[in-house]
C-alpha cells in the first residue's frame, strides 16, 4: 500500500542538500588521493585498483586518512541506507514483489539495475567495510573520540597539557592505522561506492518514484519502506551525523599529521571537537 504524501517534508530536505555537498567533498578528497598515488608511484596509478599504502609503515599519511574518512562516511550511509535501499528495491520490482506503477521510475531502477556487475555488490561492500573498520579501530576511534570530547570540556583555567598527551596518542594511534590499512583496494572502492551513491540518490530524487513512494524526503522514504525493502526498520539520521563527524575528524587528522608527528601537536579545532560530541551523541542507532 503506498503512503499518502507526508507533510512537513522540508524539515528533512536539509539533511539531503547535506549529503550532495559532502558527496562532492568526498569525490574531492578521492582525487586528490589519486594525485598523491600519481606522485608517489607515476602514472601508473591511474591503471591500477589494488595500490599499495603511499607512505612507510608507522607513519601517518593525509590523503591516505582523508581517503579512509571517505570510506568512513560511506560506511555511515550504508547504515542510513544508501544505497542499499536502491539495490534491493530494483531487485525486488524486476522480482514483482514490490509493484510501482509503470513509469519512467521503473525504467530508472532497471537501469541502474543493469549496471550492477559494474558496482561492488552489498555483500562485497560490506566485506570492505568490516576490513579496514575492524575491532581494532573501533577502539582506537572511539579512544580518540573521547579524548576530544574530555578537551572539549575542559574549563579555560585548566591545566590542558595531560589531556593534549593523550589526544597525540590516540590521534597518532588512529592516523597510523588509517593510513596503513586503506591501500589496495579500498580508495578504489571508496570512489566507486561514492559514484553508486550518487546514481542511486538520483533514482530516488526521481519525481514519478517519489510519488509512487508515498512523498516526503529521501530519508523519509527509505524510514517508511525499509521494512518492507530491506527487511528491517531504518532510523538513517544518526547515521547520517557519524557519517558528517567521520569526514571532519579525518579531516581535522589530516591537517594535524604533520604537527603530530613533529611531536609539535596543536589544540584541535572546534570543528573536531564538536564533531567529536556529534558522533557520540548519535548512539547505538538502529
Amino acid at each position: 500500500m503506498i503512503s499518502p504524501v507526508l507533510e512537513n517534508a522540508s524539515v528533512a530536505q536539509p539533511l539531503v542538500g547535506r549529503l550532495w555537498r559532502q558527496l562532492r567533498l568526498v569525490e574531492r578528497l578521492l582525487l586528490d588521493h589519486r594525485a598523491a598515488a600519481v606522485a608517489r608511484f607515476g602514472a601508473v596509478a591511474l591503471e591500477t585498483i589494488d595500490l599499495p599504502p603511499l607512505t612507510a609503515p608507522q607513519e601517518m599519511q593525509p590523503e591516505q586518512i582523508r581517503a579512509a574518512g571517505a570510506l568512513l562516511w560511506a560506511c555511515e550511509l550504508e547504515e542510513a541506507g544508501l544505497p542499499g535501499f536502491v539495490d534491493s528495491m530494483a531487485d525486488l520490482v524486476l522480482q514483482g514483489k514490490f509493484l510501482l506503477p509503470i513509469s519512467t521510475a521503473v525504467d530508472k531502477l532497471m537501469l541502474y539495475r543493469r549496471a550492477r556487475s559494474e558496482r561492488f555488490a552489498p555483500g562485497e561492500r560490506k566485506a570492505i567495510y568490516e576490513r579496514v573498520f575492524s575491532d581494532d579501530f573501533q577502539s582506537s576511534w572511539t579512544g580518540l573520540l573521547k579524548t576530544l570530547d574530555v578537551i572539549a570540556h575542559v574549563g579555560t583555567t585548566e591545566n590542558l597539557s595531560a589531556p593534549t598527551a593523550r589526544l597525540v596518542a590516540a590521534a597518532r594511534e588512529v592516523g597510523v592505522y588509517l593510513s596503513q590499512h586503506t591501500g589496495g583496494i579500498v580508495a578504489f572502492a571508496a570512489s566507486s561506492i561514492a559514484q553508486q551513491v550518487r546514481e542511486a540518490l538520483a533514482v530516488l530524487k526521481s519525481p514519478d518514484l517519489v510519488q509512487a513512494l508515498g512523498g516526503g524526503s529521501v530519508w523519509q522514504m527509505i524510514r517508511i519502506h525499509a521494512p518492507v525493502v530491506l527487511g528491517r526498520a531504518l532510523n538513517p539520521e544518526p547515521h547520517l551525523d557519524r557519517a558528517t563527524a567521520a569526514l571532519r575528524i579525518t579531516g581535522w587528522l589530516a591537517n594535524a599529521a604533520a604537527a603530530i608527528e613533529a611531536g609539535m601537536p596543536q589544540l584541535p579545532s572546534p570543528d573536531a571537537l564538536e564533531a567529536a560530541e556529534l558522533w557520540l551523541a548519535s548512539g547505538s542507532a538502529v
